[in-house]
């Protein structure tokens, strides 16, 4: 895959997870699935909140 679009796959992603932290799930257990996805998809870049 085209590395540019993986980046702004996992953006998009990250705003999902975002929206169901506002919902009730908590913060750690986003960012674990954010890590993961992040290394499954070869997501390159640094997001911060």
């Amino acid at each position: 895959m085209n590395e540019p679009i993986v980046n702004i796959d996992f953006c998009g992603i990250k705003k999902l997870l975002l929206l169901l932290e506002r919902n009730g799930f908590s913060q750690a257990e986003l960012q674990k699935i954010a890590a993961r996805i992040s290394a499954l998809n070869g997501a390159d870049i640094i997001l911060f909140r």
